[in-house]
Parts: C-alpha cells; structure tokens; sequence
C-alpha cells in the first residue's frame, strides 16, 4: 500500500486511485493547465528568459518536462518521493541561466511552477471524487510530493551547477559570450579591445544569424556544423560564433559576399532540425549590434511559422512592423482583403505569387507550376472579391496577404465555397 511521504499514513486505495485519475489528466497536458502554468512561470522569471524567443522555449520545455516526470511518477507511485529529472532539456536553462548571472531566477520558476500545478491538482481532484477522506489524502500528498520534488530539483541543480562552476566560467564560449553581450549592450569596451577578445574584427560589415534547434532536442553539433556552413556558403571573411543556449547558437559573418535566401538555405540544408533566422548587412559595432537585434526580431516572427525554416530580416521587415499592432494589422487585412481573406488558400497563393512577380501572369504561372490560363483564371475570381480594383491597390494587396500568412489567417469553415463564388447571395 502505497504511504504519504515522510507522514507515516498509508493511503487508502481510494486515495491512490484518485491520485492516479488526477496523475492521468496532468500528463495529457489540459489546455487551462499548460496556459496557467506557462503565464506564472513567464511571470517569474528574469529577463531575457521571457523576451528571447529560444530561451523562453527552453524555459518552457524545462517546465514541462519537469511536471510530466513529476505526473508519471505519481501515476507510477502514487504519493511516494519523485527523483530529480536532470535531464538535458531541464539542465541546459540551467547552465544558460548560470551563464548570465541570473541562475537565482530559475528557483524562482520552479515555485512558481509548483504553485500552478498545485492548484491545478486541487481543483481537478475536487471535481473527480466527493469522498471528503480520499480528498484529504490525495491532497496532502500530491502538496507534500510537489514541494519535495521541486525542492530535491533545486538542490540536485545547485549542486550540479557547483561542480560544473570553473568548467563553465573558463570556457572559451563563456568568454565570448561576455564579449559579445557587453557589444550588445552598448557597454565602455572600445571596438579595439572588443575585436581583439573576440579574436574577429568588429571593423568590418556584419549580417548576423541565429541558429537553434527545438530545446526539447536541442542538437549543438548540428548547430555548430550548421553555423560553419554559413561561412563558406556566403563568402565570409570571418565567422564568429557563440553558443547563445543549449539549443541556440549566435554567429556573425563578416563581410560576407552572398546572403540571400538560396545560399543560407543550401548551407544549412544537411541540418533540417536547424532553423535560422538572419539579419540585414551593418557596419562597425552599431552595424554588428542593429544586425543581430533584426535577427531576433525575426526569429521571433518565426515563432509563428513553424514550417520556415530559413528567414532574413529583408525579407519580412514589412511584417515585423506590422505585427508590432497586431489587433490594426488584423483590421488592415480584412478591410483589404474584404472577402478573400475568407476565399480558397489556393486564389490567395495565387494572387501573392502574381504581385511578389510584378504582376506578370507568365511569370507566376512558372513559379506556380501551372498553364498560364489557370493563374488568369484565379487572378479574375480572386479580384472579383476584392473590395477595391486590384490596379488602384496592388501594393497593399501585397502586404496584407503576407501579413495574413504569419497571422495564420484562415477561412472560416464552409466559406471557401461562398466567398470563391459570387452568385452566393
């Protein structure tokens, strides 16, 4: 029979059985639950935990793969003392958060995180079982078990954190990464003294670059090939690179020769698990700075497609800015787009390709892979939707159909048909 740790009670087998029904629901991971949990750990922690996009990625993974193995062992054994999970996800926000002398933030999560899942137990367990007994029991040791695991988490990573100390602090990328954050943060280091620590010349022409993998498999021997493909590829003079997280890499290629979208995805190709989003070409240590703060914002915009792999701030500038409001981008796509927006994916790929084509027709019709005649024929079904001649209104045609891409905008279900047919009444 299963006992309530460190209180000496058995657990009755209704309790048990209440603590596995609750166990159960946690680890098909409810909607209300991962959306409090995630807002009371984001609200916990230190910048930039919550600003950059990786590092809140892994933050969240951490958190997650912490309460899944917290749920599987109270299924497994209800009630009873859960191990630490060092695993790599939860270790390497760890270790980034040591890293930039804000580890103190990471316990911080963690209560956070108990009092979200602690809640969630509580209510959940009161709408499964009436039996006041069971309740009483079930409560008290999911609470005890909670709190004995996150502070057996602390522990385990304070000590882990205190054998790798001098590893961490020497290594060569940690030294590069206090460089490079005091640049970023427009710091008294003169470029000399910078470029010299760096072993790169800040002197130059930069585009910067973030790599990063999923945190929950994060791959640094895919990111650093990845990385040093980008120097060839572009015909760098330099490539300087410094591992941002477990799963991230910053790099910066100096006077590079080739940046365009073809070259950077080729280079990375042999990595599909890579993703990379890159910065505009700037000059100096403000060049180097403005370049690698566009690449954050558009690896932020990347959040939202999952499906790019590869993206340049040139490229997706305009969307950016917009998105800064995104309740008026929204307005701005329908009064655009009037009942296209609601149309077929296919009359609104069409007529993106159309205009990003100079609004030639046999142009888009090779890009589309399709007879010229099918591309008019969309473009005429397509216009006729719009709510404005597509002559007078090309350009913001234009932007709010790619503003509707990362928006994620789709047809309502059932509207395709209507709104591609203007006989619907």
């Amino acid at each position: 029979m299963a006992v309530v740790p460190d209180a000496g009670e058995p657990l009755s087998p209704q309790a048990a059985d209440l603590i596995r029904r609750v166990a159960r629901m946690v680890l098909d991971e409810p909607a209300d639950l991962m959306a409090e949990l995630h807002a009371a750990v984001s609200a916990a922690a230190d910048e930039p935990l919550r600003s950059e996009p990786v590092l809140a990625a892994e933050v969240a993974a951490s958190t997650r793969a912490n309460m899944l193995h917290w749920a599987a062992s109270m299924l497994k054994d209800p009630g009873g003392r859960v191990p630490a999970n060092l695993t790599p996800e939860v270790l390497g926000i760890a270790r980034e958060a040591f890293r930039r002398g804000i580890e103190q933030t990471v316990y911080t999560t963690y209560h956070a995180g108990q009092n979200a899942v602690s809640a969630y137990w509580m209510r959940t367990a009161f709408a499964l079982s009436q039996d006041p007994a069971a309740l009483r029991q079930a409560l008290e040791a999911g609470s005890r078990s909670l709190a004995g695991f996150v502070d057996d988490m602390v522990a385990a990573l304070s000590e882990q954190l205190r054998r790798e100390r001098a590893d961490l602090a020497r290594s060569s990328h940690a030294r590069r990464f206090e460089v490079v954050s005091l640049v970023l943060d427009s710091a008294p280091i003169t470029t000399g003294r910078a470029s010299t620590r760096l072993g790169y010349d800040l002197r130059r022409r930069h585009t910067a670059a973030i790599l990063w993998t999923d945190p929950r498999r994060p791959d640094q021997a895919a990111l650093a090939q990845a990385a040093e493909a980008l120097g060839p590829a572009t015909r760098a003079r330099q490539v300087l690179t410094v591992i941002a997280s477990s799963s991230s890499v910053w790099a910066w290629l100096a006077a590079a020769a080739d940046t365009g979208a073809g070259a950077l995805t080729a280079a990375t190709a042999p990595h599909p698990a890579v993703r990379v989003a890159v910065g505009p070409i700037g000059a100096g240590i403000d060049g180097f700075r403005r370049s690698h703060f566009d690449a954050l914002a558009t690896q932020r915009l990347m959040s939202r497609r999952p499906d790019l792999r590869v993206a340049r701030f040139a490229d997706v500038q305009l969307v950016t800015l917009a998105l800064q409001d995104e309740q008026r981008a929204r307005q701005f796509v329908a009064r655009t787009l009037g009942q296209l927006a609601d149309a077929e994916p296919e009359l609104r790929d069409t007529l993106c390709v159309y205009i990003g084509e100079q609004f030639s027709a046999a142009r888009a019709a090779r890009v589309l892979y399709t007879h010229r005649n099918t591309v008019l024929n969309r473009l005429r079904r397509a216009e006729r939707l719009l709510p404005l001649p597509l002559a007078d209104n090309g350009v913001e045609v234009g932007a709010a159909l790619e503003i509707a891409q990362w928006l994620g905008i789709q047809p309502e279900p059932g509207s395709a048909t209507r709104a591609s047919d203007p006989r619907t009444p």
